[in-house]
């Protein structure tokens, strides 16, 4: 059996030690918004801190759905996520396609305004936006939410995702598909889209992130209550004379974390070889 010396187990210490830092300054805030979830207000801003509540109050929970309509609400950001995710996949992966085994007139253009349309924020398009969806009777609508997102911000991002992952697959496949008969659309779903899961599931936890973090577009887009989204409910949470109620706000987020969490858990396994998968090219 060989002995690790000395110096190489000091040195994997060393960096356990410094992961395990890391690790607990990263979650940190979290430990704090689930404990201050069960805390009165007056535990909450106690200084010094305490992480463990001294007595557990279950009704922050419960005021988080007498406040508002917080069900409809978490209800309404997961249809948009789940849609906004689909659409992003389906606009994606043909485009994906087309600009990696395809190669349409002026595809290096078309790759380049593809690239460019990721840097522009939001922020920079909300006014023209907000003019269309209003001519179009989009305002107070959920349709703004997923078709802007989707095709403007998400679809570029994964189109990009998708074409990489593309690229790293030889043309063999192709010419194979192409001798037996296949279409190309056959040859993209059956036999090239299995092997670009890895990219898909990090395409569609993207979507899904960036769907259930927004706050500006909602906020913008929205009016009606029972159509709020989570970012935009959680600011809602305060008492007219007493300012925010901290409880019922860490409450509500600690439930609004979960959905992600759980798309991130059962995709995390291949998001990071998805989005490496472009750097790979045979």
């Amino acid at each position: 059996m060989k002995r690790t010396s000395p110096r190489k187990l000091a040195g994997r210490s060393l960096s356990y030690a410094l992961l395990i830092a890391v690790s607990l300054v990263s979650l940190a805030p979290i430990l704090w918004m689930v404990s201050a979830s069960f805390k009165s207000a007056n535990e909450i801003l106690r200084y010094p801190p305490t992480i463990i509540p001294e007595n557990i109050k279950l009704e922050n929970y419960l005021r988080v759905f007498e406040l508002q309509p917080f069900a409809q609400q978490f209800l309404n950001s997961v249809v948009i996520m789940a849609l906004v995710a689909a659409l992003t996949v389906v606009l994606s992966v043909p485009a994906g396609y087309a600009l990696a085994r395809v190669k349409p007139v002026a595809a290096g253009v078309i790759f380049l305004v593809l690239l460019s349309a990721m840097f522009i924020p939001p922020e920079a398009t909300i006014i023209p936006l907000f003019q269309m969806a209003s001519g179009l009777g989009w305002i107070d609508t959920h349709y703004p939410l997923v078709i802007f997102t989707a095709v403007l911000i998400t679809a570029p991002i994964a189109t990009f995702v998708i074409r990489q992952a593309f690229l790293t697959l030889p043309a063999e496949f192709e010419e194979a598909a192409t001798i037996d008969g296949a279409s190309r659309w056959r040859t993209m779903v059956q036999i090239y889209l299995p092997l670009v899961r890895p990219s898909l599931a990090s395409v569609v936890v993207l979507a899904c992130w960036y769907s259930w973090n927004q706050f500006l577009e909602p906020l913008i887009y929205i009016r009606s209550p029972e159509l709020l989204t989570v970012p935009v409910a959680l600011t809602r949470y305060e008492d007219p004379f007493a300012g925010p109620l901290w409880g019922v706000q860490m409450a509500a987020t600690t439930l609004s974390v979960l959905p992600v969490l759980l798309v991130f858990f059962f995709a995390q396994r291949h998001v990071v070889s998805g989005l490496t998968a472009g750097g790979l090219k045979s």
